[in-house]
């Protein structure tokens, strides 16, 4: 699948229209890695750093590969066919557990409007965030027996 490193834009702030547009915005501060504040783990596999130091491509290209890690939710586009599950974390493990390889795209990426901030959430965030591990635990015990021919663990 092919991995879009994904920022926060500050709200106000214009969207940037290229990967020069986007850097600028991050050295000025008005950018940054999507969920920075409130989970850097969950987007840390996407090697931001690495991501930033390219040369500005000619052309959209992958860059480079890496591999899944828990709790790594990638942003990313596939086939319309044969990808697994609705929801990203599940479906990026499963992806994993299937086989499927991890490749970051350069000159690519999303972003959304607005910081997230701890605290910036529905009242019943925690409970809801509780219940989705559960669902998460649950459904990960499930893979090996989907995929009994993979030597890959979520």
């Amino acid at each position: 699948v092919f991995v879009l490193p994904a920022f926060e834009v500050r709200a106000g702030t214009a969207m940037p229209g290229s990967k020069a547009e986007l850097l600028l915005r991050w050295d000025a501060g008005d950018a940054r890695p999507f969920y920075g504040a409130l989970c850097p783990r969950c987007q840390a596999p996407t090697d931001f750093g690495r991501w930033r130091a390219l040369p500005p491509p000619p052309r959209l290209r992958v860059a480079y590969e890496v591999p899944w890690r828990d709790p790594w939710e990638p942003f990313y586009v596939a086939p319309a066919g044969g990808v697994p599950c609705p929801t990203l974390s599940p479906q990026a493990c499963e992806l994993h557990m299937a086989g499927f390889r991890f490749a970051v795209l350069d000159g690519a990426f999303v972003a959304h409007r607005g910081f997230k901030e701890p605290g910036g959430f529905h009242e019943g965030r925690e409970a809801e965030l509780g219940h989705n591990r559960r669902l998460f635990r649950s459904f990960r015990a499930e893979l090996p027996r989907r995929y009994p021919g993979s030597a890959r663990r979520c």
